[in-house]
């Protein structure tokens, strides 16, 4: 994975310039009320393990930030599609820049509302807490919806809670990170 250590140190140098410069009133303003925090899995290569990736794998990152899931989960697996939602341009242009220098062709970045925003077509969904706690019911209801189409794998890392009691999602796998943080793997029941 050299190919995606350099990629790291380049979101590493961009992110640390970016997350000084961004003000949360002003980005508050431009983007409605959200949740703007920045961090993602540093759990790359375990993150990936319990769940089956194929060539009809269409991974989302919903909350994608600086593209680091999507960006590794695409060179790991060339076969399978990875697409990112962030709602900061910031964030998604650094994310969308290297994906055109490293010519990656199975990765694509958006920068959109993961509430509003079309996820249809995905059948693994990864969070590392992207919403307000308010926000998860409208993002399970989503997510239901398309689990009545077709199976669907859920990752959540951090704020499980909002998973562990939804009833059509059962969890599969379990990483405990730390004593606070954990990734919580899940599959939908219903279809």
């Amino acid at each position: 994975m050299e190919q995606f250590k350099k990629i790291q140190s380049k979101i590493d140098q961009y992110s640390n310039n970016i997350e000084e410069a961004l003000s949360l009133p002003e980005i508050t303003i431009k983007y409605g009320l959200n949740s703007y925090r920045y961090g993602s899995s540093s759990f790359l290569s375990d993150l990936f393990d319990p769940v089956e990736i194929t060539n009809e794998t269409v991974f989302y990152d919903l909350g994608s930030g600086y593209g680091n899931i999507i960006l590794y989960g695409a060179i790991k697996y060339p076969e399978a599609r990875f697409k990112g939602i962030e709602i900061l341009e910031e964030r998604n242009k650094v994310c969308i820049s290297l994906i055109e220098k490293e010519g990656i062709a199975n990765a694509t970045a958006i920068s959109d509302d993961i509430l509003k925003a079309d996820i249809s077509d995905g059948n693994v969904f990864y969070l590392y807490n992207p919403l307000f706690d308010f926000q998860y019911e409208a993002l399970l209801n989503k997510l239901y919806q398309i689990s009545l189409k077709k199976n669907i794998t859920v990752i959540a890392e951090s704020r499980c809670i909002f998973f562990d009691e939804a009833g059509w999602l059962e969890q599969y796998d379990l990483k405990d990170i730390d004593v606070v943080r954990k990734i919580k793997y899940y599959r939908s029941t219903k279809y």
